[in-house]
């Protein structure tokens, strides 16, 4: 089996802001991993620096540092295990409030995708990628965790928002193989491609079109969800997701996303031709907010600190994605 994948790395003065390039020319081969982390939390805090009255610093990546964080106030929500199964739990923000969706796994499956060969890159690259996404294995467990998203509202594009925060929110692997979608989910972490490969089936699955997005020759890919002219990307009728960590839809342009511009050529893959995100104006307004908020420096007038602040808490956008970090404990 050979999955090939060379990386790029963003890293910050004290933590590692990654983002990973994606390539489709396989070769090597996987091997499973030697371990199950059973949970994806929060692994590193933001610093606020005190700052003159009507002024507040923003805490940058040379601002934030690695530390163990102190025990989460929650209880994990009780899920039924069997026998020769793990239980993974994965954490999402929707407006402001964070959860925790449970997910029991098979070994065995997992097993299966180890030993699994890459689909064949001989008819191109969206062949290539639907290979991944489509292997039937995997789609009990998708199904599964689409479930589990649709009971925590039952508003439609808020689910489509649980699953983008939960997908971010799954850390940065810092792996050179691609892996399937069920993989990413068993382990708990995974690259761009493989977390936007994993975005796109769950958004399918949920009812929404969804596509994946390559980016020569940044090396780089991105999900997409089905939007209305003007919120999508390029004309492409998808509205652009970075799956890294948490950005807001839409937003191509603030913090690592800035270095690469995205002006090449672009590949569109459609994974799910369902329905569009009705509500996407929203999003949109709001990454454009941040983007000009970020675009006037660390040190922000009081007003329009307490509008990054929101935006921040609503998307919880200064989440750090940092496969080595210390978990925090469960109180």
């Amino acid at each position: 089996m050979t999955r090939y994948l060379p990386l790029i790395l963003a890293a910050g003065l004290a933590v590692l802001v990654l983002v990973a390039g994606c390539t489709t020319q396989p070769a090597g081969s996987a091997t499973a991993s030697p371990g199950v982390h059973a949970t994806t939390e929060k692994n590193m805090a933001p610093v606020h620096t005190p700052a003159p009255a009507e002024k507040t610093t923003v805490p940058i990546a040379a601002q934030t540092i690695v530390k163990q964080l102190p025990p989460t106030q929650t209880t994990l929500p009780r899920i039924s295990v069997p026998e020769g199964y793990i239980a993974q739990y994965y954490t999402y923000t929707l407006n402001g409030k964070s959860d925790i969706i449970p997910l029991a796994l098979s070994t065995k499956v997992y097993q299966d995708y180890t030993k699994k060969d890459s689909p064949s890159i001989h008819n191109g690259n969206s062949s290539y990628f639907l290979g991944y996404v489509n292997d039937p294995e995997q789609q009990p467990y998708i199904a599964a965790l689409a479930k589990a998203i649709q009971e925590k509202t039952p508003v439609k594009d808020d689910q489509a928002r649980i699953a983008i925060s939960l997908v971010q929110h799954i850390p940065y692997h810092d792996g050179t193989q691609y892996r399937y979608p069920y993989e990413v989910l068993y382990n708990g972490k995974g690259v761009c491609g493989e977390k936007s490969m994993l975005l796109a089936l769950l958004l399918k699955e949920l009812g929404f079109g969804a596509s994946v997005f390559y980016l020569l020759p940044e090396d780089h890919m991105t999900a997409g969800i089905k939007v209305s002219s003007p919120y999508d990307f390029r004309n492409s009728g998808y509205a652009f997701i970075e799956a890294t960590e948490p950005y807001i839809i839409t937003d191509s342009v603030t913090d690592a996303l800035a270095a690469y511009k995205f002006t090449s050529t672009m590949e569109v893959t459609p994974v799910g031709t369902g329905q569009a995100l009705q509500s996407i104006a929203n999003d949109y307004n709001d990454a454009r907010e941040w983007a000009a908020l970020e675009a006037k420096g660390k040190t922000l007038a009081t007003a329009d600190y307490a509008a990054w602040q929101a935006l921040n808490t609503k998307y919880d956008l200064r989440y750090y994605t940092c496969e080595k970090c210390p978990i925090p404990s469960i109180a």
